[in-house]
């Protein structure tokens, strides 16, 4: 019960800290600010409950008193912030699929026309976005008239191909 509680109440703090910076102002870099926020906020609430009395705390929770509660606190802390970041990132940018549904969508019952769909859905609006996603995140960057992927974006790129031979996933997706 230490565990979830402490790392709960890290992640929830961390959490509340990334909305009020992005309510004053949102980062450039989104992805590493959360990732900046998250870890510092692991990092000091760490030694703040280091230094609290081994009295309970909150309902009976008292702080973590061994090394092996901290690790892993830390450990349910990160899985948490990795999950999110996850999930902040497709939030971030629409992903194709969502924007093909919600056009489809906002064409009502009657659905949308093919030719309509075909002029509306193009490389300005499903991957343009997604190019400068990588630049900004500095996981690809221009040579010239060439895109070419930082170390960081190879990193990235063969975690998921890793896991897509891991799941025997065609690149085709089918």
């Amino acid at each position: 019960m230490i565990i979830l509680f402490w790392g709960s109440a890290l992640f929830i703090s961390a959490f509340l800290i990334h909305l009020v910076i992005w309510k004053i102002k949102l980062p450039k870099r989104q992805t590493k600010t959360i990732l900046q926020i998250f870890f510092a906020v692991l990092i000091i609430g760490t030694l703040v409950l280091c230094n609290l009395p081994d009295s309970p705390v909150f309902c009976g929770i008292t702080p973590p008193v061994s090394f092996a509660e901290y690790i892993r606190i830390s450990l349910f802390f990160t899985s948490l912030t990795l999950a999110y970041m996850i999930t902040y990132s497709a939030l971030e940018a629409d992903s194709p699929s969502l924007v093909i549904v919600t056009t489809i969508a906002n064409a009502g019952p009657k659905g949308l026309d093919k030719k309509c769909f075909d002029e509306l859905m193009n490389d300005d609006i499903l991957v343009t976005p997604r190019i400068k996603d990588l630049l900004l995140n500095k996981m690809a960057k221009m040579d010239g008239d060439k895109y070419v992927l930082t170390p960081k974006g190879v990193l990235f790129a063969r975690i998921f191909i890793i896991y897509r031979k891991i799941m025997n996933v065609s690149r085709k997706g089918g």
